[in-house]
């Protein structure tokens, strides 16, 4: 008599070729995370035009729930956000492009914020912004930020004298 092998149990978030839910992502989250990133994601959803799909983006995101935003022209040309829900370390991203960094006032945001811009990696004229909030305070920060880019995105924001010159 052979034993059969035990599979490996996958987590949804790593299988390719089963689109999960969003519970099925939020479930493997850590227990302190999972209010964070509810209230977080929440916000986001919040804002009017703002639409939520899961979306496999290979191997290094796998599922990954990406925002987009349309306003009455349609859909914006970029994501608005991205949750990847790595169990591990989930992590926000916000893609910016420079002109919309100009447009944010650096000085007045919150150091967190600040950081991830400044630190963020930068491929196809995008700044890949991306932070993995751990306290609520650090939540209210990106609500701020996810505000501003909503602003900037549906054209309520106008060009400073910096950003225009």
């Amino acid at each position: 008599m052979t034993a059969k092998p035990v599979e490996p149990i996958r987590l949804a978030w790593e299988d390719r070729w089963n689109p999960p839910t969003f519970e099925q992502l939020m479930e493997p989250q850590k227990e302190q995370h999972q209010a964070l990133l509810h209230t977080l994601l929440e916000r986001l959803e919040a804002y009017e035009g703002v639409e939520k799909a899961i979306i496999w983006h290979g191997s290094a995101w796998k599922w990954t729930l990406e925002y987009t935003l349309t306003t009455d022209g349609g859909p914006t040309s970029e994501p608005m956000a991205y949750f990847v829900p790595d169990p591990e370390s989930p992590v926000f991203c916000m893609p910016f492009r420079e002109e919309m960094i100009e447009l944010l006032p650096m000085k007045r945001l919150n150091r967190y914020i600040r950081d991830g811009i400044r630190g963020a990696k930068c491929a196809v004229q995008i700044h890949w912004c991306k932070w993995s909030p751990t306290a609520m305070t650090e939540v209210e920060h990106l609500t701020d930020l996810i505000k501003r880019k909503h602003k900037i995105l549906t054209g309520q924001t106008k060009p400073t004298k910096k950003a225009a010159g």
